[in-house]
């Protein structure tokens, strides 16, 4: 058992942007930032065994209320809310779970990785002994499986991605990230593959003015904007969007069909 990371950002902005674009913002933010460490390894990984793609994989498989209260709050604009989530990379036997919460602007993310055997235990309460070694893993975990508990969490959708990332060298935390084939799946299961030919892509319910595959741009701030990100934004004319993949996964999964929900090829709107 090993690693807790508590983190604030008051700011995420998101944005659609196509590769032509991404190539350019790379470009920009070369002055001021560094590649994960992960980005190369994996791409490398990827193109010897005859794959496409930058960056690396990462597995979210979200938990929520059998009647979807953390996608209602989210919905509605709640003021307080918050996001269970179980993250997982690839060719790795450990799950980082993640507590998000959101107070008005403020971002909070609590995280603390831990084996993927042990995931289903925590979330239902049995948090394992040999946590108490780290007091701030310990907490935690506490605070995960109560929250789990108290919410009635359980799987509802999975979603992969590869991503591209970057952190700046000359703030105190700021980072940059390209999102790329992002798919989902619903799922009922404590499991973090998801079933092959399962999934569904969002690119398949793209907008109608979104011509190419899409990117999903992310810049995560904390109490104010860096003046090189605001360059970045009116350099390339970003437009913000809000985008919630565990939001739009409902959508297109079908999880409210019957619930007065959007059908499911009306969610490319939100995309």
């Amino acid at each position: 058992m090993a690693g807790f990371e508590a983190r604030f950002e008051r700011l995420e902005l998101k944005y659609l942007i196509d590769e032509f674009t991404a190539d350019r913002v790379r470009r920009d933010i070369e002055p001021f930032c560094r590649p994960d460490p992960h980005n190369d390894a994996s791409t490398l990984r990827r193109r010897s065994r005859g794959e496409s793609g930058l960056g690396y994989g990462i597995s979210s498989l979200y938990l929520d209320s059998p009647a979807r209260a953390l996608f209602w709050a989210k919905e509605r604009g709640d003021p307080e809310r918050l996001k269970l989530r179980v993250r997982t990379y690839r060719n790795s036997p450990i799950a980082v779970l993640e507590l998000k919460r959101k107070t008005s602007d403020v971002i909070s993310k609590t995280r603390a990785r831990v084996d993927r055997s042990q995931v289903e235990a925590i979330a239902r309460g049995r948090v394992p002994v040999s946590s108490e070694a780290d007091p701030e893993v310990g907490h935690f975990l506490h605070d995960f499986a109560l929250t789990s508990m108290r919410v009635g969490a359980q799987p509802t959708i999975h979603v992969r991605y590869d991503r591209e990332a970057y952190s700046s060298d000359v703030d105190t935390y700021a980072r940059v990230t390209f999102d790329r084939r992002v798919e989902v799946q619903r799922t009922h299961e404590w499991e973090f593959c998801g079933k092959p030919g399962g999934w569904i892509s969002f690119d398949d319910f793209r907008r109608t003015d979104q011509r190419d595959r899409s990117v999903v741009l992310e810049l995560k701030c904390q109490s104010f904007v860096p003046w090189w990100i605001t360059a970045l934004i009116r350099r390339h004319a970003l437009k913000q969007q809000a985008y919630s993949k565990y939001g739009i996964g409902v959508y297109l999964t079908g999880l409210l069909d019957g619930e007065g929900s959007l059908p499911l090829r009306s969610a490319g709107a939100l995309i």
